[in-house]
């Protein structure tokens, strides 16, 4: 799989915004004054998937599903198999469809019958944020 990352740099200028603060009168003199946001900037894309998975920048920049599929990837390249309990399977899947399928039929993120794979994705990823999927460390060490 491909995973498309635009501009982080643009995306998170078109939502922070600074404020222009007069801090003396005579003469005028202004600041700006910005959120203290530390732009990511990942080197490569593990580190840009590893910053989605923990929600440094938002799953859905690299996209949800996308997200969820390199966190199973890194799940079971390090045997970690406790999503499998929290989503319902027998045991561990390569197959992310299959696995946030099972999720959204256990957690009930349906919609007419069909699992809804983008929210089913989003609480994947929150699982694992909370701990459910066990003490797991998104690097080689």
């Amino acid at each position: 799989i491909m995973y498309h990352f635009p501009d982080l740099k643009q995306w998170y200028q078109r939502r922070v915004r600074a404020n222009k603060v007069r801090i003396f009168t005579a003469p005028s003199i202004y600041i700006y004054d910005t959120p203290g946001v530390n732009l990511p900037n990942p080197e490569n894309v593990h580190s840009a998937m590893k910053l989605a998975v923990i929600a440094a920048i938002p799953a859905h920049v690299p996209g949800q599903v996308e997200t969820a599929d390199y966190l199973l990837y890194w799940l079971n390249r390090k045997g970690e198999h406790g999503y499998a309990e929290q989503s319902g399977l027998a045991g561990p899947s390569n197959n992310v469809v299959e696995v946030l399928a099972h999720f959204a039929r256990k957690k009930d993120l349906m919609k007419k019958g069909r699992p809804r794979m983008k929210t089913a994705a989003e609480h994947f990823l929150r699982a694992f944020n909370l701990g459910l999927f066990g003490k797991v460390i998104l690097e080689d060490v």
